[in-house]
């Protein structure tokens, strides 16, 4: 056991010594003890098996490992967590806190998953700390839910204010527009302007109809099908499909089906392919990848979409899927929070992160099956 490893060869174990060694072998939960240098001393198997499974190396995470410098040494996104870490441990081990909490993001390529971070003194020896990751994810998907669905419902109240006076107004103003297109006559310089005028008109019933649906209750009509050929059929939609958008979309005999509503997660990929196309790069270079794997515990199906452009830059890798966040100039920022309630809604999740081809990658991953709700 893992624990009993890291304890002395020489120490005769007591038996309750060694129930104590079983019953942290047997916990879900990870665990380690950390010495005054940072140094990790002891694990469980919990612990063990879960860096194995997320590509950890035993010199970074096993006994001998100094915890405190791996904290330290990370960069990016984390860095802010792994910064509060760092010093809540400390604090612990120097006798300043008797308790450290810290709740983080751990996010892989295929899930989305958050711990609490739990230290406090190893009893009888308060020169060491006893470190605990208990996963919170499941409590975290409740939360996000319930606070989207309190932001659906106040958009939708807002939304319902405006329909109306909203509608009329935005009808009115065409009508203005035709009228004045037609008293001009064959002015060209004239009708260069009110052609621009018209464009921004419908722009905004675009943005209008686009909040107006983004706040509707969604209802999915699941069925089998193929993801690849959902793909496709999302890549014929994007327009203008010229020479320069590429799409790279190699499926190798793989078995993509799942249970999913078509017509949904069509506009997903419709986005994510739009979102590429808009980067402005000289020659959009689109990649499809898939991977087999499970997802909670079921098996699942994760497409990964990647371009060449500029990229997202990871603060910003969860603010994206946020009602109204864009990074573009046009646009309500809503397209990307709508694929991910999709997903959700398909018992998936999405995610964003850096892409081999210099631009970003979306990680979509679907259960094959549909739990009966």
């Amino acid at each position: 056991m893992a624990v009993r490893n890291a304890i002395d060869c020489d120490t005769r174990f007591h038996p309750n010594h060694e129930l104590a060694a079983q019953v942290l072998d047997s916990l879900t939960v990870e665990v380690a003890v950390i010495n005054t240098a940072g140094a990790i001393i002891a694990t469980n198997q919990a612990w063990q098996d879960f860096a194995v499974q997320n590509g950890g190396r035993p010199s970074l995470t096993g006994v001998g490992a100094n915890y405190l410098d791996v904290c330290r040494a990370i960069r990016g996104g984390d860095r802010f967590y792994a910064d509060r870490a760092c010093q809540g441990i400390s604090d612990v081990l120097a006798g300043k806190r008797h308790v450290f909490t810290l709740e983080y993001p751990c996010h892989s390529s295929t899930e989305n998953r958050w711990f609490l971070l739990h230290v406090s003194p190893l009893k009888g020896d308060s020169s060491k700390a006893v470190t605990a990751h208990v996963s919170i994810t499941d409590r975290k998907i409740v939360e996000h839910q319930l606070v989207e669905t309190a932001r659906l419902a106040a958009i939708g109240d807002a939304m319902k204010g405006l329909s109306h006076k909203g509608r009329n107004s935005l009808q009115q103003a065409q009508g203005f527009i035709d009228l004045l297109r037609y008293s001009i006559g064959d002015d060209s310089d004239a009708r260069k302007l009110l052609d621009r005028i018209e464009l921004a008109q419908h722009r905004l019933v675009g943005l209008y109809e686009e909040v107006l649906h983004y706040a509707e209750p969604m209802q999915l009509n699941c069925s089998i099908g193929r993801l690849d050929d959902v793909v496709e059929e999302a890549w014929a939609s994007v327009l203008p499909v010229d020479d320069r958008l590429r799409l790279q979309h190699p499926t190798q005999g793989m078995d993509l089906e799942c249970e999913m509503d078509r017509d949904a997660m069509w506009q997903v990929v419709k986005t994510l392919f739009d979102n590429a196309a808009e980067t402005g790069s000289q020659t959009t270079r689109i990649d499809v990848s898939y991977q087999t794997g499970l997802l909670n515990h079921r098996p699942a199906i994760t497409m990964v979409v990647s371009d060449n452009g500029p990229g997202i830059a990871a603060a910003d890798h969860e603010r994206v899927f946020e009602p109204f966040f864009t990074t573009k100039t046009i646009g309500t920022g809503l397209g990307l929070p709508r694929a991910r309630r999709i997903v959700e809604l398909h018992g998936g999740q999405i995610g964003l992160g850096a892409s081999v081809l210099g631009g970003a990658s979306f990680y979509l991953t679907l259960p094959r099956q549909q739990i009966a709700r």
